[in-house]
């Protein structure tokens, strides 16, 4: 979307290029006016939340490595010196591609499901990871791929769920990424991967996934998912998409949300009257009779 601006004189625009709504109300209207402009735009809005404001938009992959091989925090980014280093280009995508293709790969019975139905056994692995995170029991935790929802409720209950303080919710304009919704199954996107890491290229921009044919998911049927595959690994998906609206004539990508700070119960109790909890959201989670999942 063009020239993109707040429908509220009294939202402000921190440093940082982040709305403010002033508060819950009009957080709901900053929303809303969005959603219209986008329908009277024919735009695609796809929206993620997060119950800290500061959290960058970068993978679970990329979290783990962070944390596992550079002791960092989630709202830290790589300096600019590593930022423009071939060597960690090399070393993320290394790991990466370790983790998938040879430490992993899908399953017999995914691969037969592949070849009897025509879905895509990669990505339903990597969709896997992401709905049930506990499966995933490598040191090198997650995929790169990042959880996107439809839904803006759906993307504001989890920017809620367990929040103190400022959250976030990220709208982005997907028609407004290019073309970036992929045909390719996933393992032709490693293989063109591995080909770029050979010839010392960076991967590219964010890459959007929602085939036609998957395994049902209740879970993920539920939250409207939709997936967004880092590719650069160096930067988050914050960034990315910043550089390309740079090269675009006042055409805005993402945008960053704060959910003000006291919104936390107003939030919940519109959300609660829109069913979207918990037992909506992970509709198949197990909880014991002592409460503990």
């Amino acid at each position: 979307m063009k020239a993109l601006r707040p429908s509220s004189t009294a939202t402000r625009i921190a440093h940082t290029r982040e709305w403010i709504p002033e508060s819950f109300d009009a957080l709901l209207a900053e929303i809303d006016a969005l959603k219209q402009r986008a329908a009277d735009e024919k735009c695609l809005l796809i929206y993620r939340g997060h119950r800290r404001r500061e959290w960058r938009l970068d993978a679970t992959f990329v979290r783990s490595v962070k944390s596992r091989l550079f002791d960092m925090e989630a709202q830290e980014g790589f300096s600019a010196r590593l930022k423009d280093s071939g060597d960690l280009n090399s070393a993320l995508t290394s790991l990466l591609l370790l983790k998938f293709g040879t430490l992993l790969e899908p399953s017999a019975e995914l691969k037969a499901v592949e070849s009897d139905h025509g879905v895509d056994a990669w990505f339903e692995l990597m969709k896997r990871y992401q709905q049930y995170p506990e499966e995933d029991v490598l040191a090198l935790a997650g995929t790169n791929f990042l959880d996107w929802s439809q839904s803006s409720d759906v993307a504001l209950f989890f920017g809620n769920d367990g929040r103190d303080g400022e959250g976030a919710l990220f709208v982005c304009d997907a028609t407004a990424t290019g073309e970036t919704l992929q045909v390719l199954p996933v393992v032709e996107i490693l293989r063109k991967v591995r080909e770029q890491f050979m010839r010392g290229e960076p991967s590219g921009l964010p890459l959007l996934f929602s085939p036609p044919k998957q395994i049902a998911n209740e879970r993920a049927r539920n939250q409207q998912a939709v997936y967004f595959a880092q590719m650069e690994l160096r930067l988050d998906m914050l960034e990315s998409w910043r550089l390309l609206e740079s090269s675009k004539d006042d055409d805005s990508i993402i945008l960053k949300i704060v959910l003000p700070r006291g919104t936390e119960g107003d939030l919940r109790k519109y959300l609660e009257a829109k069913s979207i909890t918990e037992p909506f959201v992970y509709p198949d989670k197990v909880v014991t009779k002592r409460g503990e999942v």
